[in-house]
């Protein structure tokens, strides 16, 4: 009576664990197709990086969201119809999928200094490159400076003349396509302009948000290792079957 008690809790534990992973790959996937519209600003981010493009990005989403969402199929079904061979696949693609997270944490690590090197190198490139000096809202520099309310990488002097988006009133001098705010000099400017350099900024929301990203990665590694020993468990059981019966 007991160990058909802890067979049924393990399946329905299971069961409730594997839909969330369903939705989850959904999720995932919706966005990897997302980013394939290659939004301006998250483009030049992640092409920082010598060894990422967007693209690629976006078939990593794509492909890590389907595993997921194949993978939630497999442990529910599996799971709720005790089939051992849709147990047997949940738990290598589970195995196959904490590898990842385990190497991709690894890299997270090891590459992020050298991504820093990179994206401050692509940024000022990308500072030297552009020839305007009005608002414009698929530059990614002007989306940055605009939303992060900063200036320049390192500070205002970084630009020969001030963009627009460093003023607060940036979207109204767009509008009036005022040269006395969009072609102000440095060295002889009289609006008030954002203190804050970019850098700072960006690394800072880098760093915060990687932390909260290490972190979900790690509760969701212990709970993906939780998965594997409880299929494991289910898949011995000597009353399960091969085949599905409805």
């Amino acid at each position: 009576m007991a160990s058909e008690l802890c067979i049924s809790v393990t399946k329905y534990f299971l069961f409730v664990f594997n839909l969330i992973f369903f939705f989850l790959g959904i999720a995932v996937l919706g966005f990897g197709v997302w980013t394939m519209s290659e939004p301006p600003f998250l483009s030049q981010i992640i092409s920082a990086h010598r060894f990422l493009s967007l693209s690629l990005f976006s078939y990593l989403l794509v492909i890590g969201g389907s595993l997921t969402l194949l993978l939630g199929f497999f442990g529910s079904l599996g799971a709720l119809k005790e089939v051992k061979c849709m147990l047997a696949t949940y738990f290598i693609l589970l195995t196959v999928l904490l590898a990842a997270q385990i190497i991709g944490t690894v890299l997270i690590f090891t590459q992020k200094s050298a991504f820093k090197t990179s994206l401050d190198a692509h940024v000022r490139s990308m500072i030297d490159s552009r020839n305007s000096t009005t608002l414009d809202f698929k530059n990614p520099i002007d989306v940055l400076q605009y939303e992060a309310k900063c200036c320049g990488w390192k500070d205002k002097n970084d630009w020969p003349v001030i963009p627009c988006s460093c003023y607060p009133n940036a979207t109204d001098c767009a509008t009036n396509q005022s040269t006395s705010i969009c072609c102000t000099s440095v060295s002889n400017y009289t609006y008030t302009v954002y203190e804050k350099n970019c850098k700072d900024v960006l690394i800072d929301w880098l760093n915060s948000h990687l932390m909260s990203i290490l972190g979900v990665v790690l509760a969701v590694a212990v709970v993906e290792i939780c998965g594997t020993i409880l299929s494991m468990c289910l898949y011995n059981q000597a009353s399960l079957n091969y085949s599905m019966n409805f």
